[in-house]
Order: structure tokens, then sequence, then C-alpha cells
């Protein structure tokens, strides 16, 4: 074989090699960042996780309690289920609010990061019975947002970087969120207010509220004519000019247990009308703010 000969099959090689391995390259770069998939079991755990893999390769978080689901009881249709079964790594509150999802969770091949035991380890935690809300705190929400920063930059090595820029990001809009929030709440800490459901302990620790009132600690439960009375006496006692409901209450009914004229103001803590993106969580709480202070204002 002539010397050109050899020359041009070393080159042919070579170039073969170099295409081989920048394919490999590529491959590796499309499965790691397809590869891993992240769902949230309720909507605003998926608002964080939206905020961490924003602009990566991989699809929108899944979510798996959907709108008009209760996350206690939750009916699970099959798209749900499979979101549930297909995720690498599964963010959800804990049995203490989606105890039917228990079962399946335990069995599911995924990474599981339990954001209630995350935040009774780590976090900013309220005294009394057990509060699932642990989502209604920016301060645990840069927790288990950090959470799943490792576990994305441990599965996904390529988009690393990427993600330790948007958990820095977010966590900057959180700090800003946060300062927006005290100047809007300021001077309105000492306003008397009262609850339907008792589920805004988090929120009210981090910016210096105090509900006088709340008729009840389940919200599947509807307080009985003790607890009413009792209410309607702290209420007139405090003049309480402010109550905070949720969706599932009805506002007439409401009306008829308080005994006087008030504010009610429904406040969606599980935030549905807020699209899962990188500014989503961080919308979802300043809407939030705005309802308090809507309801506190004279």
């Amino acid at each position: 074989m002539s010397r050109k000969v050899l020359i041009s099959v070393f080159i042919f090689l070579q170039f073969f090699a170099a295409s081989l391995a920048g394919a490999q390259v590529m491959a590796g770069l499309m499965k790691s960042g397809e590869s891993v998939s992240v769902s949230a079991s309720i909507k605003p755990l998926q608002l964080i996780a939206a905020a961490i893999t924003a602009d990566a390769v991989i699809n929108e978080p899944g979510l798996i309690i959907g709108p008009a689901q209760d996350p206690h009881h939750p009916f699970l249709r099959p798209s749900e289920r499979t979101t549930l079964a297909e995720a690498d790594i599964l963010l959800w509150v804990g049995p203490q609010l989606e105890e039917a999802l228990s079962e399946s969770i335990e069995t599911a091949p995924a990474r599981v990061i339990n954001t209630y035991a995350l935040i009774q380890e780590n976090g900013m935690t309220v005294t009394g019975p057990a509060d699932p809300h642990v989502w209604l705190s920016t301060q645990n929400a840069r927790l288990i947002a950090e959470a799943l920063t490792l576990e994305l930059a441990e599965r996904d090595t390529v988009n690393r970087q990427l993600y330790e820029n948007n958990r820095n990001n977010f966590f900057n809009s959180l700090d800003s969120l946060d300062a927006e929030i005290n100047t809007a709440l300021a001077g309105l800490q000492e306003i008397p207010f009262a609850v339907y459901h008792n589920a805004f302990r988090y929120y009210e620790q981090q910016y210096g509220l105090s509900h006088i009132a709340s008729y009840t600690g389940n919200e599947e439960l509807k307080p009985g004519i003790r607890k009413v009375l009792e209410v309607r006496e702290l209420l007139a006692d405090n003049n309480v000019n402010c109550l905070l409901l949720e969706p599932s209450n009805n506002p007439e009914e409401i009306s008829q247990l308080t005994g006087r004229e008030m504010k009610l103001i429904s406040i969606d803590i599980l935030g549905f009308d807020y699209a899962a993106n990188k500014t989503g969580y961080r919308d979802f709480m300043s809407g939030i703010t705005q309802a308090i202070k809507t309801c506190l204002q004279p």
C-alpha cells in the first residue's frame, strides 16, 4: 500500500473517530437532559420545581393532583397516575397532606423528596398541631428548591450549572419578594383578622401576622355550634373585620356564621391559577399577599 493511501486511510479513521465521539457526546447531552423527569404532588411544589428546571431540556415538571382535586382524597386520572409512575424525582408534602398517595409513592421508583420531613428537620416550623402547608413560607421554599437542585445536579451533570444558576436566581427573586411583602404588610400586622381554615401559620409566622380566631384546623370538618359561638364572640370582642377563606368555602354560608359584617377574601393556597414557570411561585406568594393586604386594610 502506497504512502499516499496510508495517509488517506489514517485521515479517514481520525475523522470517523472524531465524528463518532461527537455523536456520543451529543447523545449524552440529549439523554442527560431528556431522561430526568420531575413531578410534584401539588401545584405549589410544581411552581418551585419549575423555577429550578427553567430553560433546561427536560419537560415541564409534572403535576399529580390537578385542579378540583382534594389533596387529602385525590382521585387520580390515568394520566396523573402515569405522571407519578414515570417520575425520576418526585416532590410531595408527605402523608400529613396526601396520605392517599402514600402507597403509590412508597412503591414508585423515583427519588422522593418529602418536603414536610425536610422542613421539620431544617426549615421554619410552627408550634401546635402538624401543619402540612409548608410551601406558604419562602424560607421553606428555599430549602425545597435546594434539595431539588442537588438531586437534579447529581442525575443530570450536563445541566448542573443551569440548575444551580436557576436556584441562585430563584433565591434572589425570593429575597426581593420578601422585601416587597414586608413593605406591603407594614402597619397591618397588629390588625386582628380571622381564618376559616387554620392553614396560614407558616405565612403568618414569617411575616409577623397572627390570626385571632379560626373555625377549623381541618378543612374536611365543619365547626360545631359551640365553636361557631366561640368564634363569633372573639370576632365581636376584637372588632375583627377580615376573614380569610379558601375557594372550597361558600361565602354566603360563612357570612351567616360570623354574626357581623366582614370582608370575606378567598385565597387559593394551592395556586392553580399560576403558570408553572420561573416566576410562578413568586407570583403565587405575591398574589396571596395582595389578597391579605386587601382584607386587612380599613
